[in-house]
């Protein structure tokens, strides 16, 4: 099967695509600084191959959970289940070859590395009946497979740097083709990023960041300037599934869109004096005394 998605357009108007068959046996790499648009980008690739391919995505903010009223994909959240339960879930998402949306923002930020972990292992630990092909989406992938040690303790470490390197690294065999996004080139560990055949690099500051990525796209270090003049929603794209040469495209809009707040200016609120000051003192004892939720 062939089949090729329409992700934007290039610097004379073009359309720029990707195979999407070639995709699922080579892997892809997304990076860009916060607000270049890399969250739009994985949400353009997603909504234009729904319903072609069976899409999982491990979504530590919840941002893309709005797939489901569009397209029909089953949110999990993972605030809900235990981690035996996670795992079994992740079984029958392979068996039924549902698309689904692990939200995992209820969580605690190593809660949702092990919650993580255990599902990618459960997907890629499935019976060979079961290796039904499946994009696997993970967004802030520097969390999941992280440089350097951080904060989190050495078990979890281990077990989450194995679930994704299996994931990149032995999950084409498996149907698992893995898809991982990251704010940083430079807190992404190596092996994980260097399985990926397919690159999309969006706007970049930092030197060590830019010159990774200009590494990867095959640029010389004038060339690499490119990427710190990007503008928002522009990428620069390599790979057999997007083209043999490095090619810039303007990502295309979407039809759903993230739950973040407003990123435009709003008028603050209107109070006569005193007024706002009332709002914010009104039954405060009372509100404070109040069980959390």
């Amino acid at each position: 099967m062939t089949a090729h998605i329409d992700i934007g357009r290039g610097p004379e108007g073009q359309a720029i695509g990707i195979d999407l068959a070639e995709l699922l046996a080579t892997r892809l790499l997304v990076q860009g600084n916060s607000g270049s648009g890399k969250s739009h980008l994985l949400r353009r690739l997603l909504e234009e191959c729904a319903g072609q391919v069976q899409q999982i995505i491990i979504d530590p903010e919840g941002d893309f959970v709005t797939l489901a009223d569009a397209f029909g994909h089953v949110v999990i959240d993972a605030s809900a289940y235990s981690p035996r339960e996670i795992e079994e879930l992740a079984a029958r998402v392979r068996q039924h070859r549902a698309s689904v949306v692990l939200a995992l923002d209820e969580l605690e930020v190593e809660a949702q590395i092990r919650c993580a972990a255990l599902f990618l292992t459960a997907l890629f630990d499935a019976p060979r009946e079961h290796w039904y092909p499946a994009l696997v989406v993970v967004d802030e992938a520097q969390m999941f497979a992280p440089a350097a040690a951080g904060e989190m303790n050495d078990e979890t470490r281990r077990l989450t740097l194995a679930a994704m390197t299996n994931l990149m690294c032995r999950g084409r065999k498996r149907g698992l083709a893995g898809i991982v996004a990251t704010q940083r080139l430079a807190k992404l560990a190596k092996n994980v990023a260097a399985e990926a055949s397919n690159f999309l690099m969006g706007r970049t500051f930092l030197d060590i960041d830019m010159q990774r990525a200009a590494d990867l796209l095959g640029m010389d270090r004038r060339q690499a300037e490119r990427i710190r003049d990007l503008q928002r929603g522009q990428f620069l794209g390599l790979g057999p599934a997007i083209s043999r040469r490095p090619v810039a495209v303007h990502v295309g809009p979407v039809r759903t869109a993230g739950r973040g707040g407003g990123q435009g200016l709003i008028p603050l609120p209107q109070a006569e004096d005193g007024a706002m000051e009332a709002l914010l003192t009104d039954r405060l004892a009372e509100a404070a005394a109040a069980p959390q939720p």
